[in-house]
């Protein structure tokens, strides 16, 4: 399917965003598990890093799908000082992908794109649940 020019570059450009979230996230939650994990803790942690990096590796493959190389991420390591403050901001960043998901559907044509996009929104609605349950549990400690 031949995509207009304009079209496609909002797609690169917003498939070029999805992966640097996603890559950042990653690396925010295994710096957490590192930082705050015990043992329930780490492991939730490290989960939500895999399916970051795993929700990346599908966005950097439509990427590759429009014939186009991943170029430099810029990866940044986040303040967490105040574990609670930071879960609050990172419930934030997990309604915004759950936004995003949504949006890149509506800018993809593909039918088995559309549904990978529908597929990733609801992992990262599953995210913000279980972060809230994550809150919640480490707020009554």
């Amino acid at each position: 399917m031949v995509l207009d020019e304009k079209i496609k570059q909002q797609l690169i450009d917003t498939l070029y965003q999805g992966i640097t979230d996603e890559m950042n996230s990653a690396y925010q939650y295994i710096a957490l598990a590192g930082r705050y994990g015990d043992g329930e803790l780490k492991q939730a942690f490290l989960h939500y890093a895999q399916d970051e990096l795993r929700h990346a590796d599908k966005l950097m493959g439509m990427l590759r799908d429009m014939g186009e190389e991943l170029q430099h991420l810029p990866v940044v390591q986040e303040d967490q000082e105040d574990l609670y403050l930071y879960l609050i901001e990172y419930m934030a960043k997990e309604e915004s992908a759950v936004f995003y998901y949504e949006a890149l559907e509506q800018l993809i044509t593909q039918p088995e794109l559309q549904l990978l996009c529908r597929s990733m929104r609801g992992e990262e609605q599953m995210h913000l649940s279980q972060m809230r349950a994550l809150y919640q549990k480490l707020k009554q400690k």
